[in-house]
């Protein structure tokens, strides 16, 4: 017997099989197999080939999504199989089939499948896994419809799988611009979309501070008209101004105090979502997410930690943020607010190990910025998609 075939014990190794399609793979999907590979020695993952299914992933990329995954289990085989279940355990020596249940719905189902199993006289038993019950709302149909209409969907899938998503069902390809005040985020994005039109490719810049300023400003919905009124019973009524909310008044109230800015997030909040989600709806191609506090308020799985640093020399920011008609006070305050350069690379490069995906470019902000070194960076941003992205017209 080879070793490979004997546990530490010196008992033969066990061996459990979980099969599923992946279509695509999920949080559930991954926390049995990772339950699963603390009692087995050895886990087989098969994924499915059935030809009267129409699935969304092709057989490679629902193998290559789970295999990414599952990485982190070394004891864990991701591999494809058509046919009877209990037929492919058989050929990997599995002694058991292992299945994740979340209803009694599931329940029923399995068992059906654990006797059809017995009828082939294989002598391979059924385990029977309850669902976490934070996951077992959790399923890649529902995945799907939700991402469908822009929904947030990183608490439910991994984010190389989110950004999968994103590409196939909407055409999407969702990058983070950030860095600190006056960096030069939005000519780095504008300069991209422009690349953009000459490389045949649609880019959109999608900043979060337009959002957030539709909401300040008299955006005419229930949820704007609360959330406007919920900052004025926090901060007071000298921000009110004629259908909206003072930004600068604000600005001198929130920033400066962390508790304040803490409230002013979490008030805001609600309605920026919304407004994101519909921003995104019905936009293909690169998507720029615009913001200078994504890593502060935990944003990044929104651009499944893709995300662009822009960073400038102290002396560039304070003469652009001047030239704002910012009082040295006011820059100050806002400065202070936010995470310098360092703190926002180190949360991009936790976000990234963390989930095992992503990418972070550093950008200078404070040199010339040529059409050259624009499209050159979109190149790097679009290496290793598929074309599933938006196409447009070279600009004439």
């Amino acid at each position: 017997m080879t070793l490979n075939a004997m546990s530490l014990a010196g008992r033969p190794a066990s061996t459990a099989l979980y099969a599923f399609s992946a279509d695509p793979i999920t949080y559930g999907h991954i926390d049995v197999v990772e339950r699963v590979s603390r009692t087995f020695d050895r886990v087989i993952v098969g994924i499915g080939r059935n030809p009267t299914k129409k699935y969304l992933f092709s057989l490679e990329a629902r193998l290559g999504l789970a295999r990414q995954a599952l990485a982190h289990l070394p004891g864990v085989t991701v591999l494809p199989f058509q046919g009877m279940v209990v037929d492919f355990a058989t050929e990997q020596g599995a002694q058991v089939i292992v299945k994740g249940v979340r209803n009694a719905a599931d329940f029923d189902y399995e068992q059906i499948h654990h006797l059809v199993g017995l009828s082939q006289r294989a002598g391979i038993d059924t385990h029977i896994l309850f669902a976490d019950p934070a996951l077992a709302h959790v399923s890649s149909s529902a995945v799907k419809a939700i991402q469908l209409e822009h929904g947030f969907i990183h608490e439910f899938v991994p984010p190389m799988v989110k950004a999968a998503l994103e590409e196939v069902l909407c055409g999407q390809l969702l990058v983070g611009v950030t860095g600190v005040a006056g960096a030069g985020k939005s000519t780095l994005c504008g300069q991209l979309v422009a690349a953009g039109r000459r490389e045949g490719l649609v880019v959109h810049d999608l900043d979060l501070d337009r959002i957030a300023h539709a909401v300040l400003e008299g955006v005419d919905s229930p949820l704007c008209s609360r959330t406007r009124q919920a900052l004025v019973e926090r901060f007071g009524r000298e921000i009110g101004a004629t259908g909206g909310i003072d930004r600068t008044r604000l600005a001198a109230r929130a920033f400066g105090d962390p508790d304040a800015l803490r409230d002013l997030n979490r008030i805001m909040t609600p309605a920026v979502t919304v407004g994101l989600r519909r921003a995104l709806y019905g936009l293909r191609g690169v998507v720029l997410l615009n913001g200078a506090l994504l890593a502060e308020q935990a944003l990044l799985p929104l651009c499944n930690n893709r995300v662009i640093v822009v960073e400038v020399h102290p002396s560039d920011q304070a003469a652009r943020l001047a030239g704002r008609g910012w009082a040295p006070g006011e820059v100050q305050a806002r400065v202070a607010a936010q995470w310098g350069t360092q703190e926002k690379r180190s949360a991009i490069e936790h976000a990234i190990e963390r989930g095992r995906f992503g990418r972070l470019w550093s950008w200078d902000g404070s040199s010339g910025l040529t059409d050259e070194r624009a499209t050159a960076l979109l190149h790097e941003i679009l290496s290793g998609t598929s074309a599933h992205l938006e196409r447009a017209p070279h600009a004439a």
